[in-house]
């Protein structure tokens, strides 16, 4: 935790004499009061090339009566945000600020740790002092100073440095963030016959969306010998674009690994702010459907990512929103394109399964209008009119074979799902 260091008083020329009054005098004199403490020791970046790149810093006032007045000043103005700059920390308590570096072209000229960026945190009791202490000076007017230098990390600085045979650069790295190390060695033999890293969690953690969606869905059971699937890796890697990814192609966003963390869990841990606005989206995406909430929908839709989530059992916002009998919500997932009308659980039920266990003839009808296929089967090879049948709706059953459905073929027995409570055939 990095503190405030008083700066020792310039020597005196070689010839001076100093007074004996005055050297006690100086001695007698108070060291300036420490009032805060930053949680972090550096500003740890995780650096990727024309993008920006963000970190966060926690203040704790240890004063116990007054706010606390902050500013905080770069030696990089043009490259480094901070927001707010200024503020007050209440008595004993905490803030948080937001460092974002503007979007660089290369990589930084040294890293990990850079030789020309600096952060000043200066605070007082009071904010005009702020103003009237130079950035050089420590412990001036009743105002303390930290100095934070800038750590640049993160799997493309990692990737860069193993290339160029940077060892020291590579160790460094490795030393604040080694969680990064699966990436030097996704191939490694693993103990204990645990499965190694699949190619779809090296991609997830170096952030290549390309790849992570042409390795497709087929890839995603895979765990580590952690026990972390590949949303697991994305979200501790801090790779927001490729969370998202695995979430719209069915990534179990509730997985937990061998620790009891789902990916959310994990990025907020790591503090990863865009990674958990992605994880999060997805639970309201299923909390606006479940509920039939179309304003809250259409907004979150607007943001396009990570909403074609599933949970542990497979279902998607559609089935939800047919389960529930939504018929609106339904028309906005469907007809936007951004769900499959054909989607499945784990078992097989498609929307319209659902929408028929769910005992609502509108959304049956809806989704059938919308083109869904009227003899689809579950993997127990239920159909909706068995189902229909089974549960007595007399009038969906009549819509069902209105529309095509032939149940010639129904088994004589269907009973209840254990894990969705849908209908499946024994």
């Amino acid at each position: 935790m990095a503190t405030a260091k008083p700066a020792s008083p310039s020597p005196p020329p070689s010839t001076a004499v100093v007074p004996a009054a005055n050297t006690a005098a100086a001695a007698d004199k108070p060291a300036v009061e420490q009032l805060l403490e930053v949680a972090e020791d550096e500003v740890v970046i995780d650096f990727k090339p024309n993008a920006k790149c963000r970190a966060d810093l926690r203040l704790r006032s240890l004063h116990p009566s007054l706010p606390v007045a902050f500013k905080v000043q770069t030696s990089s103005p043009l490259k480094f945000l901070v927001s707010p700059p200024r503020g007050a920390v209440q008595p004993l308590s905490s803030a948080s600020l937001r460092v974002v570096l503007r979007p660089q072209q290369h990589a930084p000229a040294s890293f990990p740790r850079s030789r020309g960026d600096r952060f000043l945190v200066l605070s007082s009791l009071s904010a005009a002092h702020l103003d009237s202490s130079a950035s050089s000076s420590a412990a001036t007017g009743g105002t303390t100073a930290i100095r934070l230098r800038v750590f640049f990390g993160g799997p493309y600085l990692l990737r860069l440095a193993a290339e160029a045979g940077d060892a020291a650069a590579v160790r460094l790295i490795l030393r604040r963030q080694p969680h990064l190390l699966p990436l030097l060695e996704p191939e490694a033999a693993v103990p204990d016959g645990a499965e190694q890293w699949a190619p779809l969690h090296t991609a997830a953690a170096r952030g290549d969306t390309g790849e992570v969606r042409r390795l497709g869905p087929d890839s995603m059971g895979a765990r580590d010998r952690e026990g972390r699937t590949a949303l697991h890796v994305a979200a501790a890697a801090g790779e927001a674009e490729a969370a998202a990814a695995l979430v719209d192609m069915g990534a179990d966003a509730a997985a937990t690994d061998a620790r009891g963390r789902t990916p959310l869990d994990v990025a907020r841990e790591k503090g990863y702010q865009e990674v958990v606005d992605v994880l999060e989206r997805w639970e309201l995406v299923m909390t606006a459907a479940r509920r039939g909430d179309l304003q809250s929908l259409e907004s979150l839709l607007s943001k396009r990512a990570g909403v074609r989530g599933r949970d542990q059992y497979g279902l998607t916002a559609l089935h939800l929103a047919a389960i529930k009998g939504h018929c609106d919500v339904i028309a906005l997932l469907a007809g936007s394109g951004c769900m499959d009308i054909e989607c499945e659980d784990v078992e097989g039920h498609r929307p319209l399964h659902l929408a028929v266990e769910g005992g609502s003839a509108e959304a049956v009808e809806l989704l059938l209008d919308m083109g869904a296929e009227v003899h689809a089967a579950t993997r127990r090879g239920a159909t909706p009119l068995q189902m229909a049948v089974t549960m007595g709706y007399e009038a969906i059953a009549l819509l069902l074979r209105g529309r095509g459905a032939d149940e010639a073929a129904a088994p004589a027995l269907c009973i209840a799902s254990s894990s969705s409570s849908s209908i499946s055939c024994a």
